[in-house]
C-alpha cells in the first residue's frame, strides 16, 4: 500500500525535523545568542518605537518587555514568545507599533504575518486559517491565509502574526486561536500539517471600549474640565479621573463582557492605549511631514518644509475620536497637494532634480518650485 507508505514517512520526517527545529533553538538559547548578544539591542529598539510611536509610552515599554521575555527564552518554550492584546480608539498606532517592531526585528515593516479578522466575520471563514477539512475542495493543498515563513522565523529572527481588529472576526475564529495562544500550535484542519508558533510573538489589536471613550471626550464635562485645567496651567487627567474613572477601566469591561474566560485567560498582557491630545497631534503632524519628505526624494524632489506647518496642519481640524489617521488626511490635503502641483509644474528637464519649499502664506501652505543643476544619477 504504497500510500501508506508515504505517510508514515512523511510523518517520521516531520517529527525529525521537529526535533531538529527544538535541538537548534535550545543550543542558539544555551549560547546565551537569546539573551541579546545577536545584535538585537533592547534599548535601540525602545527609542525606536518612542520615536515612531507618539504618546504611547506605557504601550511601548509593554512591548519591550515582551521581547525581552522571548529574546532570553525565559519563557514557556511551548507557547508563543507572547500572547499581546493592544487596545483603544482608531488611530492612535496599535498597528503601527507592532509594524515598526517587525521593523526592528525583522527586515521591515511589513514583514510579518498580518490578518485582517474583520474579513473572518463568517462562521465559515474559519476554514481560511485552518484549510478545509477532509472531503472538502483545497482539503489536499492545506492552504491558510499564515504567511509560515514570516511566522517560523530562525535562531536570529523571531517570526510576528498580527490580528487585526480580532473583535470583528467569528467566534469559532477566537476558539480556533485557543491553540495557538496556549500551545503554540495551530493544526490545520486536514490533520496532516501544522503552523509552528512557538517562535514568534502573537499580537492582536482591538477597538474595544473606543465608543465609550469617544463619547466621553466629546462630551460637554470633559471639554469643560480641559479648558477649566487650561486656565490653571495644569493637567485634567486626575480631575477626570476622580469624576470618571480611569480610560483603562472602561476598556477592560469591555474585553471582559466581549470576549470568552479562556480566551482572555490565554493572553500574557493586556496594553490600553491612550487617545491622542492636541500636543500629540503636531507630533504626529511632524511625522507624517517627514514621511512625505522621504517619498518625495526617492521621487527626485528634494522637499524642505517649515517646522511651523506641522503646527498649522494639526490646528486644521485634528479630531481626537479618530487619531492619527485625520492627521494623515490634513497633511495629504494641506501639504503633499501644493507639494505635488509645484513639483508638476517644475518638471520638464530631464536630469535635473527638482526642489520644492513648504511654508505657510496668507493662512495656507504654499510650496514654490525651484530647479537645482542637473545631476547624473538620478532615480525617478
Amino acid at each position: 500500500m504504497p500510500f501508506i507508505n508515504d505517510r508514515l514517512n512523511e510523518i517520521k520526517q516531520q517529527q525529525m525535523d521537529e526535533q531538529l527545529s527544538r535541538m537548534e533553538r535550545e543550543d542558539f538559547l544555551s549560547d546565551g545568542i537569546g539573551a541579546g548578544s545577536d545584535g538585537v539591542d533592547l534599548e535601540a529598539i525602545r527609542s525606536r518605537l518612542l520615536q515612531r510611536i507618539v504618546g504611547q509610552n506605557a504601550a511601548v515599554e509593554a512591548v519591550t518587555r515582551s521581547v525581552a521575555v522571548g529574546r532570553a527564552g525565559v519563557g514557556d518554550r511551548d507557547r508563543p514568545l507572547a500572547n499581546v492584546l493592544l487596545l483603544g480608539p482608531t488611530g492612535v498606532g496599535k498597528t503601527e507599533l507592532v509594524r515598526q517592531l517587525a521593523a526592528s526585528l525583522r527586515t521591515g515593516p511589513d514583514d510579518l504575518s498580518r490578518i485582517d479578522m474583520s474579513s473572518l466575520s463568517q462562521e465559515h471563514y474559519m476554514a481560511s486559517l485552518t484549510g478545509a477539512p477532509p472531503g472538502y475542495a483545497g482539503s489536499k493543498e492545506s492552504f491558510s491565509l499564515f504567511d509560515r515563513s514570516k511566522i517560523g522565523g530562525d535562531p536570529y529572527m523571531p517570526g510576528i502574526a498580527l490580528f487585526d481588529e480580532v473583535e470583528k472576526a467569528h467566534r469559532s475564529v477566537h476558539r480556533a486561536m485557543l491553540q495557538v495562544m496556549d500551545h503554540g500550535l495551530l493544526k490545520l484542519a486536514n490533520g496532516q500539517e501544522t503552523i509552528n508558533f512557538r517562535n514568534a510573538y502573537v499580537f492582536m489589536t482591538s477597538n474595544l471600549g473606543s465608543a465609550e471613550l469617544m463619547e466621553r471626550s466629546r462630551s460637554r464635562v470633559r471639554r469643560t474640565l480641559t479648558k477649566a485645567a487650561e486656565r490653571a496651567g495644569i493637567s485634567e487627567t486626575p480631575l477626570y479621573q476622580r469624576l470618571w474613572g480611569d480610560d483603562s477601566v472602561v476598556v477592560r469591561k469591555a474585553l471582559e463582557g466581549f470576549f470568552e474566560p479562556e480566551f482572555i485567560n490565554r493572553i500574557d498582557e493586556v496594553v490600553v492605549f491612550n487617545p491622542l491630545t492636541d500636543q500629540h497631534a503636531v507630533a504626529v503632524a511632524d511625522l507624517e511631514i517627514r514621511d512625505l519628505m522621504r517619498r518625495c526624494a526617492s521621487r527626485g524632489i528634494d522637499l524642505k518644509v517649515e517646522p511651523q506647518v506641522a503646527v498649522f496642519v494639526s490646528a486644521q481640524g485634528y479630531d481626537q475620536a479618530y487619531g492619527g489617521r485625520s492627521i494623515k488626511r490634513l497633511v495629504r490635503e494641506q501639504v503633499a497637494t501644493p507639494v505635488a502641483r509645484a513639483a508638476l509644474s517644475a518638471r520638464g528637464v530631464s536630469g535635473q532634480k527638482i526642489q520644492v519649499s513648504a511654508s505657510l502664506d496668507g493662512g495656507e501652505v504654499v510650496a514654490l518650485p525651484r530647479v537645482s543643476e542637473p545631476v547624473d544619477d538620478l532615480e525617478i
